[in-house]
């Protein structure tokens, strides 16, 4: 299943994003993990690499991560798209277009935990919060089909000016999961 999804996503042509990425993502991390953490996108690093979180953002973010005491190796990471815009804003639509991918993975994955990382991974996935702010969001718990719970964080680029309350609040916020 996991191939044949990478091959979907290798020769996907249903969005603007095909025609500049370099390297499609699928994702990556423990394909049993419970938890699956859905960032907002794919950097230029990124696509040129074909990893994720190895530009500044990711290693800051991991680097947090460990803070939390989560165990790394039993997380899987995705993105809202597989491609990366290189720069530019996502429209909505290659999110829409890409979703079914996000889908499939989380049905092969079955996490018992979403973390969505950043306003955007959010609202994609909990259509109900779609005119609530952020701050009001992150750290609750909301159901997700069946037992998946959602819990949704703040965006990577908004730890580096967030308050060490903030972050400490984030901490905790993993170390429960």
């Amino acid at each position: 299943m996991w191939n044949d999804l990478k091959l979907e996503i290798d020769i996907c042509t249903k969005c603007i994003l095909e025609k500049t990425r370099i390297n499609p993502i699928v994702g990556e991390g423990n394909k049993k993990a419970e938890i699956l953490f859905v960032l907002d996108s794919i950097s230029e690093e990124e696509d040129v690499k074909q990893k994720l979180l190895i530009d500044r953002n990711g290693k800051y973010f991991k680097k947090f991560l460990e803070y939390s005491k989560l165990d790394l190796k039993k997380c899987y990471f995705t993105t809202l798209t597989k491609c990366s815009s290189h720069g530019n804003l996502i429209e909505k639509d290659s999110i829409t277009k890409c979703n079914e991918f996000l889908v499939a993975q989380i049905a092969l994955i079955n996490p018992r935990y979403i973390v969505t990382v950043g306003e955007r991974a959010t609202k994609s996935l909990l259509e109900d919060v779609e005119k609530e702010d952020i701050k009001d969001l992150v750290g609750k718990v909301f159901d997700f089909y069946g037992e998946i719970k959602i819990v949704p964080i703040y965006d990577i680029s908004y730890l580096f000016k967030a308050t060490d309350k903030e972050k400490w609040k984030l901490i905790k916020i993993l170390e429960k999961l």
